[in-house]
């Protein structure tokens, strides 16, 4: 487990980079990237990936963004033009954003939400420390079967 002032670094730059990104917006996801389609049913791996999310949510936030990391990952190996490059210093910020960007989606999908409420519920500092911490326990997971 990282420690304390990691942590709160992690969740200084996290909360940074909601407000940054609240101020100039985010570009959604492909899925809802035209605004003239931002009605179109959305397509069957993000259902899917969202009955998923309502499944983990029953159980708990945590069990919700561990399924959505591991979701997220594997989205991104069969779809890489999912990532955001442009918009991300790296890969993992792109990968980052991608699995905010589908939260958002998803809260407007699971609770009709609209845009701008989807994304305050993002940028909460419970839900930032929630989201902090189980991207450490995503990093973690990743790097365990390297060192064994």
């Amino acid at each position: 487990m990282a420690s304390l002032n990691k942590q709160q670094k992690r969740a200084k730059r996290a909360k940074d980079k909601a407000k940054q990104l609240r101020m100039s917006g985010r570009k959604s996801i492909p899925m809802y990237g035209d605004p003239a389609h931002a009605t179109a049913q959305p397509p069957v791996y993000v259902l899917e990936l969202f009955a998923k999310l309502r499944e983990a949510e029953a159980v708990g936030r945590s069990e919700m963004l561990d399924t959505l990391l591991a979701s997220v990952s594997e989205m991104i190996s069969e779809r890489p033009g999912l990532l955001d490059l442009k918009n991300a210093e790296n890969e993992s910020m792109a990968a980052t954003n991608l699995a905010a960007d589908m939260l958002v989606d998803y809260r407007m999908w699971a609770d009709d939400m609209d845009r701008e409420t989807a994304q305050r519920w993002l940028s909460t500092p419970e839900f930032i420390k929630d989201f902090s911490e189980a991207l450490d326990r995503y990093r973690q997971s990743m790097e365990e079967p390297a060192s064994e």
